[in-house]
Parts: C-alpha cells; structure tokens; sequence
C-alpha cells in the first residue's frame, strides 16, 4: 500500500520520506522471515551433518556480544560477561553462531531499559557451559513449555519485533550438535 501510495505525484517529502522508512522496515522483517523459515526448513528436512573444528568459544562469544552493543548501549543496558579467557571447543561454529544470535536477540529485547544481561561460560574436559540470563520480564510456566515451538511469540507485545522462529532454530542447532537447552 505504501509503495502504491508513493506513485502519487503530490506527496510532500515528509510524507514520502515516512511511506519508504515504512517499505524498508517491513521488507527487512519480511527478509528476516523467510530466511529463518529456510534455515529451520535446511535445519529440519536435509541430513545436515555438522562441520565440527576446533575454535575458541569464548571469542565467538565475545564477538556476538559486542554485534549488539550499540542496543544495548541504547537501552543503558549493564552487560556482564564472565567467561574465561579461552576455551577451545569442536563444534560447528556457524551453527552456533545462529544459538548465540538468538539468545542474545531475545536478552535485549525482553529486558527494561536500565536492566541486566550476563553472559557466563565455564569449561572442563568434557563440556562447554554457556548460560545467558537478563532480568527482562520473565516468562510464565506456560510460556516456558512452548518457547521452542515454531512461529511461538510468548509476549504478543513484541510480535512485530520477531517471527517466533529464533529459539526454534536454536533449539534444532542444539540437538544437531549434541547439546542441550533449558
């Protein structure tokens, strides 16, 4: 309708300038949403083996982190990371790349201005423990039980803001890997 609505020849530029920041919003999110359905579609229906090599966790992490900066910075959000100063794990890096994206995403979304987010990471020989934990709004019981269910948004405030297909997509890059998410 927007796009309709700029082949008008007498739109002042405010206007104009409003109907386009509209268009590129929504074809981001469209964007966002047809690349989760085919990455969870890949993830779901093709035998995926996943290219284990060794790399530093905490690194990854730390390089996730600061993707998000400038938001949480907006939102005056304190950040804390606890974390060693390496820890060389073999895993799918990309694909665990799309778990830290997601858990991060939704740690800033969901947590106040002025709030707190700690990304923790311990390790010993046989296991790499990642715990991202806010103090944003919670979830009840019943949200709890379908968090990982596709096209599943608990807080229908936040609905435009996503697609309920990240902790879907970070749950079957857990269970591909051999991990495990609570």
């Amino acid at each position: 309708n927007y796009a309709e609505a700029l082949r008008k020849e007498n739109i002042p530029y405010e206007v104009r300038k409003e109907y386009c920041d509209t268009i590129v919003s929504a074809s981001k999110k469209l964007t966002a949403l047809v690349t989760n359905i085919l990455k969870l579609n890949k993830l779901e229906n093709q035998e995926i083996v996943p290219a284990a090599e060794p790399y530093d966790l905490c690194r990854q992490l730390a390089e996730y982190a600061l993707q998000f900066e400038e938001l949480w910075e907006e939102k005056k959000i304190e950040f804390v990371a606890d974390m060693e100063d390496r820890a060389i794990i073999f895993a799918d890096e990309e694909m665990l790349g799309i778990v830290w994206h997601n858990l991060l995403s939704n740690a800033i979304k969901f947590t106040e201005s002025g709030g707190k987010i700690t990304i923790a990471q311990t390790s010993d020989s046989e296991m790499a423990t990642v715990t991202i934990s806010d103090n944003g709004c919670g979830m009840s019981k019943e949200v709890a039980h379908k968090i990982f269910d596709k096209f599943y948004q608990g807080d229908t405030s936040h609905a435009q803001e996503g697609n309920g297909l990240g902790l879907a997509l970070t749950l079957r890059v857990v269970e591909l890997i051999g991990g495990s998410i609570t």
